[in-house]
C-alpha cells in the first residue's frame, strides 16, 4: 500500500513542478471499512465547510487511494474528508472526532498525503444524551433549498400535556454530537440534561438548524468580503425561521409560542444572525444568545442598522468574548459598537445588554459549551 502511495506522491511531484501551476495536490488513503460505492468528499475553510459539494469531490486514483487537485484563494487552510454529510465524517480509530486537518501554502506547490482511519457511523451521534430526533430535506422556501433540523425534547415531554418554551439555534450539527460536528460539539444536551436534574432551569425545547455551504450568506444582513465576496440573506433566513420553521414546531410540539417563550441563540456568524433576527422580529424573540459574535464582517452597516431599529418590545441580550478571539478580526470594537447601538436604541445595559469577556477563551466550539450554561441561566431565569 505504502509503495503505491509513494509512486503516487512521486508522480505528482514531478507533474507538479513541470507545470508550474501553484496548486494544492491530495492524496488521501481510506480504510478497508470505505463501502465500495462510497464517495469522498473534502471540505474545510475554503469552500464554506460544505460536506458534499461535488466540485470537491476526490477522484479513485489506485486501490484504496483517492486524489484531488485545488486552487484555494487561501493559504492557511482547515479541512476534514467525509462521505458527503458530517453524519459520515472521518474519526479516529476509536471512533471519535478528530480535530481538524491543517495546511498551509507558502506561494508554492503544496502536495498532502493524509490517511482516514475510520468514518463515523452515528446518524444521530451515540453520545447524544436525551429525546434528539433529525428532520431532513427540509423545505426552506424563501431560500429555494432544503436544510436538516435538529429537535431536542427535555424530559419531560412525554409524560403529559404540559407545553415548553422553544430556544432556536444555528449550527445545528455542532450542537449535540462530535461525531456530526465539524469542529466539536457544543454539549447542549449534556449542559441542558444537568440543569434539569439540579432544578436550576426549567425545561425546554432546543431546534437547531443545520448549516451549509450557504453559512457565511445566511448569517449575514449585508454583503461582505472575507475569504470570498458573500452575499447577505440573513433577512431572507431570519424570515424562514419565523414564517415556516416556527409555525411548523409550533404545531407540531407542545410548545409555549409566545414571545417571552421564545430564544435565538448563536455563535460567531450565528451570534451576529440572530441579534439581526430578532431586531428585525421583535414580536418573536424575546431572548438572544450571541456568543464570540462576528460583528467585524459587517460591523458599520450592522450597527448603522441597529441605530435605527428602535426598541418596541424588551429583548435580553447575552453578548459575550473570549479574550483570544483572533489576531486578524477586531471582535473587541465590533462588539462594544454593537453594545453601545443597542443601548442607543432602548436597550437597558445589565438589564437588557449584557457583555461578559472570557480570559484566555479561543474562538471554538469548546469555549463555547463551557459557557453556555451560563447563557441558559441568565436567558431563562
Amino acid at each position: 500500500m505504502f509503495k503505491r502511495v509513494f509512486a503516487l506522491m512521486f508522480i505528482f511531484v514531478v507533474s507538479i513542478f513541470a507545470s508550474q501551476n501553484y496548486s494544492w495536490e491530495i492524496v488521501l488513503e481510506i480504510p478497508d471499512e470505505t463501502p465500495q460505492d462510497a464517495q469522498i468528499f473534502i471540505a474545510g475553510n475554503f469552500n464554506g465547510w460544505d460536506p458534499g459539494n461535488p466540485d470537491y469531490q476526490l477522484n479513485e486514483i489506485g486501490e484504496g487511494l483517492y486524489g484531488i487537485k485545488l486552487e484555494p484563494e487561501i493559504d492557511d487552510l482547515e479541512f476534514k474528508f467525509t462521505l458527503g454529510s458530517w453524519k459520515s465524517v472521518e474519526v479516529n480509530e476509536r471512533g471519535r472526532n478528530i480535530s481538524n486537518r491543517r495546511a498551509m501554502l507558502n506561494d508554492f506547490v503544496l502536495l498532502s498525503t493524509c490517511r482516514v482511519k475510520g468514518w463515523s457511523k452515528v446518524q444521530t451521534g451515540k453520545n447524544i444524551v436525551g429525546n434528539i430526533s433529525v428532520i431532513n430535506n427540509f423545505e426552506m422556501p424563501q431560500l429555494e433549498r432544503t436544510r436538516s433540523i435538529w429537535i431536542y425534547l427535555p424530559p419531560s415531554y412525554g409524560k403529559g400535556l404540559k407545553r415548553f418554551p422553544v430556544m432556536y439555534m444555528h449550527d445545528g450539527q455542532n450542537l449535540f454530537a462530535d461525531s456530526t460536528s465539524f469542529s466539536g460539539e457544543w454539549g447542549i444536551d449534556e449542559t441542558l440534561e444537568s440543569l434539569y436534574a439540579d432544578r436550576r432551569m426549567k425545561e425546554i425545547i432546543v431546534v437547531g438548524i443545520e448549516n451549509s455551504e450557504y453559512r457565511l450568506s445566511e448569517y449575514s444582513p449585508f454583503d461582505f468580503e472575507y475569504k470570498g465576496v458573500h452575499t447577505g440573506q440573513a433577512k431572507k433566513y431570519g424570515e424562514f425561521i419565523v414564517k415556516t420553521l416556527k409555525p411548523y414546531i409550533d404545531k407540531n410540539y407542545r410548545t409555549k409560542r409566545g414571545r417571552r417563550q421564545t430564544a435565538i441563540s448563536g455563535s460567531s456568524m450565528g451570534g451576529l444572525v440572530s441579534v439581526y433576527i430578532a431586531l428585525e422580529h421583535q414580536d418573536i424573540f424575546s431572548k438572544v444568545g450571541a456568543l464570540s459574535s462576528s460583528f467585524d464582517v459587517c460591523r458599520d452597516e450592522f450597527v448603522t442598522y441597529i441605530k435605527n431599529t428602535p426598541k418596541r418590545y424588551p429583548i435580553r441580550f447575552w453578548l459575550d468574548l473570549g479574550s483570544v478571539e483572533s489576531e486578524q478580526m477586531q471582535y473587541d470594537v465590533s462588539q462594544q459598537m454593537v453594545i453601545d447601538a443597542l443601548i442607543s436604541s432602548g436597550w437597558k445595559p445589565k438589564k437588557e445588554v449584557k457583555y461578559t469577556l472570557y480570559e484566555g477563551a479561543k474562538h471554538h466550539e469548546r469555549f463555547w459549551r463551557d459557557r453556555f450554561e451560563e447563557v441558559l441561566e441568565y436567558l431563562w431565569r
